[in-house]
């Protein structure tokens, strides 16, 4: 039984957990709010900003690592 197409090129998603501080959150919410965005959403485009920077500024391979 087939319940859903699946792309072998598209990424899973995946559950991270992650402690802040309260005000953090506060901004984090606050940013989210400001671009239209879930919690959720606003700290998966983040993460990707930075590992982006990163990669630009050689810090980190860009090959995808597992």
């Amino acid at each position: 039984m087939i319940f859903a197409d699946h792309n072998p090129d598209e990424m899973t998603k995946v559950t991270v957990t992650a402690f802040i501080e309260e005000d953090l959150k506060g901004d984090l919410k606050a940013l989210a709010h400001k671009e239209r965005r879930s919690m959720s959403q606003m700290i998966s485009v983040l993460i990707e900003r930075a590992i982006e920077v990163a990669k630009a500024a050689g810090e980190i391979s860009s090959e995808t690592t597992k």
